[in-house]
């Protein structure tokens, strides 16, 4: 029993210095979060702890997981997390190996954004009450993540530009602003948009917001993904989309290109007519080769 909790003890030592790490990194502390929470409960699931597992016991805790209905892009973010958790650890001489190193990597997940339709969009922007509106309008017009919104302030708004000082990655980011939003935020006090919010309050609280609308099945992330497939449809550029959304890569901006199926059959539309084939007799005033 006491071999176990000096075990225990010096495994939340190990996981409260990564998650100092990451956060000195520029990690978000939704981020952090996540990764500590999978990381006390595997330790708590393996039979030796983290410091001694084993590649084979990491696949069956994640292939565990899968059979109680976790979604792929869940088990794609555990796996990334397990892989910078011991390359960490390794790297700084904690743990000797790393068992993540020969792990099967998941199965590549192609996003499959779905936008809302306008008349779901009227009623979130007409009839939502306050807060829900002004965060409705920053995610359509704007395209922020519920941890943008949340730490929003008055300060980061003006008539042309929206500053987002800790968007995905800690990386700061300016996008333009949208008249209607400047509307809904110019009369505002200065401090925070939504003072006691926290990216889970703001997307579990939209929820439940467009549910009292008769809108089921509506999420908040989906007015993002209905803003980048707008600008892609308005004619802007993969990499003037990329900057919008703020994304790291241009691959994560890809995804959204999959979702516009006019834009593909109105560009294969305007493809040139063919030729009109020449016809086959001889054309007159030209001698014929004897």
């Amino acid at each position: 029993m006491r071999a176990q909790r000096h075990k225990d003890s010096a495994m939340a030592y190990l996981i409260d210095e990564h998650a100092d790490h990451l956060r000195s990194a520029g990690c978000s502390q939704t981020t952090v979060d996540c990764r500590v929470r999978l990381l006390r409960c595997l330790h708590d699931y393996l039979p030796a702890g983290l410091a001694f597992a084993k590649t084979a016991q990491l696949e069956t805790y994640l292939s565990d997981l899968v059979r109680r209905g976790r979604r792929r892009s869940t088990i794609a973010n555990y796996s990334m997390h397990l892989r910078g958790f011991y390359v960490w650890a390794d790297r700084v001489g904690y743990l000797d190996g790393n068992p993540t190193l020969t792990m099967k990597p998941p199965k590549p997940i192609r996003p499959t954004p779905k936008r809302i339709t306008a008349a779901e969009l009227e009623i979130a922007l007409t009839r939502a009450a306050e807060p829900w509106r002004t965060a409705f309008a920053l995610a359509y017009f704007e395209g922020l993540r519920a941890m943008e919104i949340a730490s929003c302030e008055r300060e980061h708004v003006t008539a042309e530009w929206l500053y987002v000082p800790n968007g995905k990655g800690g990386d700061p980011a300016m996008v333009p602003t949208h008249p209607y939003v400047w509307s809904l935020i110019a009369p505002r006090p200065s401090g925070r948009l939504f003072p006691t919010a926290t990216p889970r309050s703001i997307s579990a609280g939209a929820i439940r917001a467009f549910q009292r609308l008769g809108l089921m099945g509506v999420h908040i992330h989906r007015l993002r993904h209905t803003y980048a497939i707008n600008l892609l449809e308005a004619g802007a550029d993969l990499r003037t989309v990329q900057e919008c959304l703020r994304h790291a890569s241009v691959v994560s901006t890809q995804a959204y290109t999959h979702v516009t199926g006019d834009r593909k059959r109105a560009a294969v539309a305007a493809l040139p007519a063919p030729p009109v084939p020449r016809s086959a007799a001889p054309r007159r005033g030209l001698r014929e080769p004897r």
